[in-house]
């Protein structure tokens, strides 16, 4: 479980873009076309950008802040063998 500070604000979505200049920054939105808009505006300062993903670490699942990841399916496993379920 990511260890927060109570007085951090995290968004929905991280990316982080290397660009032409050698600097690799972050850039947070409520969404992924947020967070697109602030890294594509970067490249008038930074140059062009070589690279870019979205961000996996303590608090964030490729680009997606871990709250907002949904749960994986709960598959329940029913035996149907009769032959357990018999007295002996």
């Amino acid at each position: 479980m990511p260890k927060n500070d109570p007085g951090q604000v995290f968004l929905a979505c991280r990316l982080v873009a290397s660009f032409a200049d050698g600097s690799r920054l972050l850039f947070d939105g409520v969404d992924e076309d947020q967070a697109r808009q602030l890294m594509e505006a970067a490249q008038s300062q930074h140059g062009d950008i070589t690279w870019w993903d979205g961000v996996t670490d303590q608090n964030y699942e490729h680009g997606r802040y871990y709250a907002t990841v949904p749960s994986p399916p709960e598959i329940n496993v029913i035996d149907l063998d009769e032959s357990q379920n018999r007295p002996f």
